[in-house]
């Protein structure tokens, strides 16, 4: 039977049937494919679904050697780069912080139409909070400017679910310009005293390049502060962390 031939025709549908189902099940939840690059899941899986259809009807695809081995040399180096920069931020997922720091910098993520805080910046929200509540002297710094799909600014947002959460608004701060981890950095930094000590709340997933960023621009030792998130979509988001760990490197923004 045709569906006999290969055991790599099986490997390849299955493969693709698993990105294929991840990014339809994800992409309601996450509301964009673009901006967040989980189109790479569908991709991955129309990808898989083709060689899988083509190993199923032509048996085994015959490739170069030459072309064969280079291939199977870069795609090793690829996944070994990988295992290593996932390695490196999955270590730092529990960090914690310092104590009584003199500001902590909140960063932004998305904020939905109905101006209620997404997912990971929720989290970001509740952490700031419980280190405000411990840390009495401490103030933060809420950094996130209005993307074009807000209805707010995040800055705006965590500073209203800070205040409900009794968290007195003079220990507040706005910055509503940033549009990246960089601008977040830059911009919050002119809002403090130039030998302030700060620490970085973002995700988990987030939390090393978030602090490396930080020690890249500010010249500082930076205290990290990890956010929870919980939620099937911290696979595609560490999956990304990789790609803007690398992206960030390339760019010098900040160091392994």
């Amino acid at each position: 039977m045709i569906y006999k031939k290969s055991k790599k025709a099986w490997a390849w549908l299955i493969f693709g049937c698993l990105f294929l189902g991840y990014y339809l099940i994800e992409l309601p939840i996450i509301g964009t494919a673009f901006n967040s690059l989980l189109w790479c899941w569908g991709v991955g899986g129309a990808i898989c679904l083709l060689f899988a259809a083509l190993t199923f009807h032509f048996g085994r695809i015959s490739i170069p050697r030459g072309l064969f081995v280079a291939v199977c040399v870069i795609v090793a180096l690829i996944f070994a780069f990988f295992c290593f920069i996932e390695i490196l931020f999955i270590s730092h997922m529990g960090e914690k912080g310092e104590e009584n720091l003199d500001y902590i910098i909140v960063l932004g993520a998305k904020v939905n139409k109905n101006e209620v805080p997404s997912k990971p910046l929720y989290w970001r929200i509740e952490k700031a909070a419980e280190y405000l509540e411990k840390n009495p002297q401490t103030r933060a710094i809420l950094s996130g400017g209005k993307g074009a799909d807000e209805p707010i600014s995040e800055a705006e947002c965590m500073f209203r679910e800070l205040v409900k959460r009794n968290i007195p608004a003079e220990r507040l701060i706005l910055e509503s310009e940033a549009t990246d981890t960089n601008e977040n950095i830059r911009f919050s930094l002119n809002l403090m005293e130039e030998d302030a000590r700060f620490g970085v709340i973002s995700n988990n997933f987030h939390i090393y390049r978030a602090v490396q960023i930080s020690e890249k621009i500010s010249g500082k030792d930076v205290s990290g502060i990890a956010a929870n998130y919980i939620d099937p979509l911290l696979i595609h988001y560490m999956a990304r962390e990789a790609v803007g760990i690398f992206v960030d490197v390339l760019c010098g923004n900040m160091d392994f």
